[in-house]
Formats: C-alpha cells, sequence, structure tokens
C-alpha cells in the first residue's frame, strides 16, 4: 500500500496506464475502450491540442512511443518575417493498434483499424487498415493476414527453438509460463492454464480467444508431448 501512494506521488498521472488514460480523457483526449499504456513514464502523448487526438478501442502503447498533434517549427518561420504561422493537425488512430517500442507518431497522421507499428517507427503519413508497418520513415510491410499465416506457419518451429535454447541454458524442461505463448499447440481443452486465460483477456478480444481455444484441437496431447517432439526427454540434466 505505502508502495502504491509513493508511486502515485511520484509519478502523479504516470502511475499506471489506468490513471494516464484516465488523466488524457481529462484533457480532452478522445480514448476507447480496452486500450494499455504499458509504460506511461516514458510514453510521450501530446495534449497542447487534446481536441486534435482521437484513439479507437483496443490500442496498445508500449515503451518511448511519441504521438503528436503539432511541431514547433513556428520557432524557426518566425525568423522569416516574424510571423508566426501554426502548425497543428488532427492525429487519429483507430482500433486495435499495436505501437512498437519507441515509435513516433508525427502530427496529421491516421492510423487506420487492425494495424501494427514497429518498434522505432516513424509515421510520417496514414497507415491503411489491416497492415503492418516498419521503418524509418514508415512503410507498408505486409498486410494482416499475411503475418498471421506466416507466424502460423512457423509457429511450431519458432515454440522449439524456444523450448531448446530454454533447455541447453537452464538444464531444465521449459514449463507452461516460460512457452506461454504457444500453450495453444500442447494444451488439452478441457482446461484453461492461468498463463494462457491472462494472455487471453490481454488481447481485448477474450471472449473470440476462448471460442476458438474451445473449437479448436492441440497439435500435440500435452507438454511432455510436445518437448519430445522437440528432442527433450522427460529427464532433466543431471
Amino acid at each position: 500500500m505505502l508502495k502504491q501512494i509513493l508511486r502515485r506521488v511520484i509519478y502523479r498521472e504516470k502511475c499506471s496506464s489506468e490513471s494516464y488514460i484516465k488523466w488524457l480523457r481529462n484533457q480532452g483526449v478522445t480514448i476507447g475502450e480496452g486500450c494499455t499504456i504499458y509504460e506511461p513514464r516514458s510514453t510521450h502523448i501530446d495534449v497542447q491540442n487534446p481536441g486534435m487526438l482521437e484513439i479507437g478501442d483496443y490500442v496498445r502503447i508500449t515503451a518511448g512511443t511519441t504521438i503528436l498533434t503539432h511541431d514547433y517549427s513556428l520557432s524557426v518561420l518566425a525568423c522569416v518575417e516574424g510571423n508566426i504561422i501554426g502548425s497543428v493537425e488532427k492525429t487519429t488512430l483507430g482500433s486495435n493498434i499495436f505501437i512498437g517500442r519507441n515509435a513516433i507518431i508525427l502530427k496529421g497522421v491516421t492510423i487506420g483499424n487492425n494495424v501494427i507499428i514497429g518498434a522505432g517507427a516513424v509515421v510520417t503519413k496514414d497507415c491503411e487498415d489491416n497492415s503492418v508497418y516498419a521503418g524509418v520513415p514508415a512503410h507498408k510491410i505486409c498486410s494482416i493476414e499475411t503475418l498471421y499465416r506466416k507466424r502460423k506457419e512457423n509457429e511450431l518451429e519458432m515454440a522449439k527453438k524456444v523450448s531448446i535454447s530454454y533447455y541447453e541454458k537452464f538444464n531444465k524442461k521449459p514449463d507452461e509460463e516460460v512457452l506461454r505463448e504457444y500453450q495453444m499447440l500442447f494444451t488439452d481443452r478441457s482446461e484453461m492454464p492461468e498463463t494462457l486465460e491472462d494472455l487471453m483477456k490481454d488481447s481485448s478480444v477474450e471472449k473470440l480467444c476462448k471460442t476458438y481455444y474451445k473449437e479448436s484441437t492441440p497439435q500435440f496431447s500435452n507438454l511432455d508431448s510436445f518437448l519430445k517432439w522437440c528432442g527433450i526427454g522427460n529427464e532433466e540434466i543431471e
């Protein structure tokens, strides 16, 4: 309790995702439901013109992200004739967006729905729906459908690499916590591991995830079966 109080005193509105979002709304920024700002203290969201920023539902903003609605280039242009000419434009983020670490969203940009913005990207132009963008300046890498297909095709091999790497480094078999993102591959559908349920909740489409979980069939009967396929035996390394 004391730590929470000190956290609120020191970091004020940025002490948590919930408090920062509430504060942004109070400033006049439009923010939908189910949004998360993972590290508010390192996130910079422009509130100089709060009415010019709109964020939809289920938007996830990671550490170091900057979102702007203006710039201060007028300070340089003023040197031409002494005239003050502003530069404010509406910035709009749709719904179901993931913004990677240290990304910068410049003023006047519109990001559509179902979009992934890669880490370190500088978004200078509009991003269309159902797409993945990355780079400086950010450009379209592929569609969400293409990314899903690639991830699905490589899922088993990626899970294997994670398992073997952990096994070789720590001399013990990985458990469900280590393989939390790959539990769909080997979890009996008659139960719901807490780690997997937490991921479903964080996805903001928990109901859809649970429906898929119940209606799908795992590729392996259990974790040990999967680990055997990876070449990891039942016995831990001595």
